[in-house]
């Protein structure tokens, strides 16, 4: 099996997670992308985190006939703070065998020896960094140099649409790059938008969008109106 993970806090999900979770399993050819929210964020501490099942209700439902796309609330029945290095753990317990592909950010990736066993992640799972649209190519280059000494690369893999970028990493893991479409879209925006009333057609998926209205006053205790 080959699996994507991406995982976030998801407050709330919206259409760009999940865009992000379709180009990531045609681009690497994966059997299934995996939504792995996040029960406490160790990056993002705040009250305006709603609560976990909460979270994982939206997620099954923006991942409902979304052929290849799970939910996983592993963090949830783990307890504690959410580390990236435990849930790749937790899923090599799990699925021996399975070739793993952990989605982040770029920006993440440049904050990455900041985590907890970052830079030995690659151990467990290759690590997809996500580039929006004019990202310098160079830029991510250096600093896989700057993390991975002697790495390899990069190897460049022809796409329908984008290109794959692979580099190959002295400690037998792999850093690849993908520049799929960029959404302009995030859960903050999703939040000033529900607060204010605005409409969130095309933002987040309508079930999405009436399970929010249908528990405002749960919701509405969490999100800042300010």
């Amino acid at each position: 099996m080959r699996i994507g993970i991406l995982g976030g806090s998801f407050n709330p999900v919206h259409i760009g997670h999940l865009r992000l979770a379709l180009e990531a399993r045609e681009l690497l050819h994966l059997d299934r992308v995996d939504l792995v929210p996040a029960a406490v964020p160790p990056h993002k501490p705040g009250t305006n985190l709603l609560p976990f099942g909460l979270r994982y209700r939206l997620l099954r439902l923006s991942a409902v006939n979304l052929s290849g796309l799970d939910v996983n609330l592993m963090e949830a029945r783990r307890g504690g703070l959410s580390y990236t290095w435990d849930t790749l753990s937790a899923y090599q317990r799990e699925l021996p065998g399975s070739r793993l592909f952990f989605l982040l950010g770029v920006p993440e990736l440049f904050d990455l020896s900041t985590w907890k066993h970052g830079l030995d992640l690659t151990r467990m799972a290759d690590l997809v960094a996500v580039a929006r649209q004019g990202m310098a190519f160079e830029e991510v280059h250096s600093l896989v140099h700057q993390y991975w000494p002697g790495a390899l690369g990069p190897e460049i893999l022809p796409a329908t649409t984008t290109e794959v970028h692979i580099w190959h990493l002295p400690v037998n893991g792999r850093l690849l790059m993908i520049r799929p479409p960029f959404l302009e879209i995030s859960s903050t925006l999703i939040r000033s938008y529900w607060v204010r009333k605005r409409s969130l057609r095309f933002l987040v998926p309508t079930n999405v969008a009436q399970e929010l209205e249908l528990r405002r006053r749960v919701v509405e205790r969490f999100w800042d109106k300010s």
